[in-house]
């Protein structure tokens, strides 16, 4: 059993959840074995001072925080502040005011290939770290405990505008690792602890000891083990800039090697999978589960944290995740459960609903995984409706995705009708509008691909998205709808 089994929640890719939503959270929480949750900050935090950036976002503020606060401390959680003060700043550098901050003001250089991207990083000076420090206090004072986790990864635009002669004269580690340690030693100064995403660590062994005291790596990798063959696939200019270690197939192994092999505590960070799907990942998700706390109890890792991330949109419905919460909270308890249909029940305890909801929502997470195609971070359902970046390999197999249609369509049918229990109208409502999206983004694959399926028409598509405006505003706030749905192709 991990001694810290918590639950990290992205609440800044357009969905902020409702209070209603975050109590029923708590509950399910507990009733797993959790016993931390974290929300995940962005631009969605009511910062003083700083309206322009969270302004139209229905953003949380302190007193929300402090409402659920006390909600998770009645249940047994303890909630602990989650942000990023560096690199993932797009939403404040889109703003004038901020836009002098970057490190790449008019753009940083794409992931791979030409072109670029809109700039995300913080340029590593004092002046920025005191600002990151600020911001991170703010946070932290809303909560009563003395945790917190300022993010710290992906800094993609690092050495590429205002710190490029630095980075060349003393290395990116060393610049990387000064700005992190001037955020986090005033904070462990003032009596927190703090804890960071350890990927800028995967490779230069260097780095590790040069990790501030009282500061907590956390090692984060959401692909399941598996043979080299897709890893293959990335483009080489990718794999540099994201830093995946040479062997990255082999799972938590490969991530965390570093801190294995110096002796520093680091906690391991799987993911739902449910992120960029619409309607989950779940085969990919509990071999990425498992192979995490199975790394992180053979090395006495002291913490397991479950992330739920909300990529491009957050299409998905939270109820795409249950899946991996139930198998996420067994396995940091100690208990993992391999048994599909003993997952499926706890989902239906969990929503008071009746009997086979729950496998209908694990077998749902399962459709995009078996179309023969590979897509890591992603499903090729989603991506054909809302591009990634990533790109995915492979074509479909025909019958696989004649199976994938069928299964949608009944799913739909199935929750156009009542499931019961006290969420079941938001749940139902919710899952069939991830089906309707689902379905249309099968059947765009399907046709890209040149299968004999019938290609949506615009109409369908407009249903579709009337759905998913509904049923969104059921879980969860008005602010960031409208610039969920712009991400959809049309």
């Amino acid at each position: 059993m991990f001694e810290r089994r918590a639950y990290m929640l992205d609440v800044s890719r357009d969905r902020v959840p409702t209070r209603d939503t975050l109590e029923w959270l708590a509950d399910a929480l507990g009733a797993l074995g959790f016993n931390e949750l974290q929300l995940y900050v962005e631009h969605s935090y009511a910062y003083t001072g700083h309206k322009q950036v969270w302004e139209g976002a229905s953003p949380l503020t302190a007193e929300d925080l402090r409402w659920l606060d006390r909600a998770c401390e009645a249940r047994g959680i303890d909630l602990v502040g989650n942000m990023n003060c560096f690199g993932h700043m797009e939403r404040w550098l889109a703003h004038e005011r901020y836009r002098v901050l970057a490190e790449c003001p008019d753009g940083a250089p794409a992931l791979f290939g030409s072109g670029t991207m809109r700039p995300g990083c913080l340029a590593p000076t004092v002046e920025n770290a005191a600002f990151g420090v600020a911001l991170a206090g703010e946070l932290a004072r809303a909560i009563r405990g003395r945790r917190l986790h300022i993010g710290g990864d992906e800094p993609f635009d690092l050495g590429e505008g205002v710190s490029a002669s630095d980075v060349v004269e003393r290395g990116r580690e060393t610049v990387y690792i000064e700005h992190l340690s001037r955020i986090i030693t005033p904070l462990v100064d003032d009596g927190y602890e703090v804890m960071f995403w350890a990927d800028q660590f995967r490779r230069d062994r260097s780095l590790v000891s040069r990790i501030p005291n009282g500061a907590t790596p956390v090692v984060w990798n959401y692909e399941a083990p598996s043979d080299s063959g897709w890893m293959s696939l990335l483009p080489p200019e990718l794999i540099d800039r994201l830093g995946l270690p040479d062997d990255m197939h082999l799972g938590f192994q490969s991530h965390a090697r570093l801190f294995i092999e110096a002796g520093k505590p680091f906690w391991v960070a799987p993911g739902t999978s449910s992120w960029n799907t619409l309607i989950g990942r779940n085969l990919n998700a509990a071999a990425n589960i498992a192979d995490a706390a199975a790394v992180g109890t053979s090395c006495g890792s002291p913490g397991f944290l479950l992330t739920d991330w909300w990529d491009n949109g957050h299409f998905q419905p939270l109820p795409v995740s249950l899946p991996s919460m139930v198998r996420g909270g067994a396995a940091a308890s100690g208990a993992p459960i391999e048994d599909d249909a003993l997952v499926a029940g706890r989902i239906d305890d969990l929503l008071g609903c009746e009997k086979g909801v729950g496998a209908l929502i694990d077998r749902l997470g399962c459709v995009g995984e078996e179309l023969g195609m590979v897509s890591p971070n992603s499903s090729p359902i989603f991506t054909s409706l809302c591009p990634t970046g990533i790109p995915g390999f492979g074509e479909p197999d025909p019958e696989a995705v004649a199976r994938g249609v069928e299964v949608l369509a009944e799913a739909r049918e199935r929750f156009s009708q009542p499931i019961g229990g006290p969420r079941g109208a938001v749940v139902a409502a919710e899952m069939a509008a991830a089906c309707q999206l689902a379905e249309l983004g099968l059947r765009r694959l399907a046709a890209k691909h040149g299968l004999d399926i019938e290609t949506p028409a615009a109409r369908e598509f407009d249903e579709a998205v009337r759905a998913q405006r509904a049923a969104w505003l059921l879980s969860s706030r008005p602010g960031g709808l409208d610039d969920s749905i712009d991400k959809l192709l049309p």
